[in-house]
């Protein structure tokens, strides 16, 4: 991981020629990325402005808070080993925006279809003794509920491709699981989250009937700006 974390950031430094400005007031403007890798046998590098900053980025791998210039970036999935172009999939003029932060996700849509997708993360302060768990669905699935030790935080048959839900739960370890609604039996996990306060845990659901459905999870220290 810490190999992905400093190719990524010194790839995009020498892309832009120039380290991260500095504020007037002395604080370095920084905008922060994390990265998915959700799609089933397929080993990928990412590209940067037309230039490499991961390669071998496997099926599950996450790479975590990534600092890089505030800007508009091109963002580009290549099969390993290939050039920058022509990518598998692609995000042009990508905004990322000083004091925000952001998870890039390579995964199916809910037609099986490999897709790239930008979300922003809400990362304010939790409160004292509380964690938050931000859950994605990014799988080729339909609707699922999520189970923490056996309760239900999300049910019903709204929780499709795409959805997204918050919650905030106190400090600990948690069996999570997600099932088909009306059923109890797991689809994704059981797998245990330790949870720390004052952290928010991006849990994503990627995978396919076929390959096998997992979870990836990208802890963030809270306190930023969403």
């Amino acid at each position: 991981m810490r190999r992905l974390i400093l190719f990524f950031a010194v790839a995009a430094l020498a892309i832009f020629g120039l380290m991260p400005t500095v504020a007037s007031a002395g604080v370095a403007k920084t905008t922060t990325l994390n990265v998915v890798h959700g799609i089933p046998a397929l080993d990928v590098d990412v590209c940067v402005n037309g230039a490499k900053a991961i390669t071998d980025f496997n099926p599950g791998e996450v790479a975590v808070g990534i600092k890089l210039p505030p800007g508009r970036y091109d963002l580009a999935v290549v099969a390993k080993g290939a050039p920058c172009s022509p990518a598998l999939l692609e995000l042009k003029d990508v905004g990322l925006w000083n004091g925000h932060n952001y998870t890039v996700v390579a995964n199916l849509n809910a037609s099986g279809v490999p897709n790239l997708k930008k979300f922003g993360n809400e990362v304010s302060k939790t409160e004292e003794g509380q964690a938050r768990l931000l859950i994605r669905h990014t799988a080729a699935a339909p609707a699922v509920n999520v189970w923490a030790d056996g309760t239900k935080l999300i049910k019903g048959t709204w929780f499709d491709w795409g959805s997204r839900a918050i919650r905030e739960v106190p400090e600990g370890d948690y069996a999570v699981k997600a099932t088909l609604p009306g059923h109890s039996t797991a689809v994704i996990g059981p797998v245990t989250l330790s949870l720390v306060e004052g952290t928010v845990y991006q849990v994503y659901a990627w995978g396919s009937a076929k390959a096998g459905y997992a979870f990836a999870v990208v802890p963030t220290v809270v306190g930023t700006t969403p």
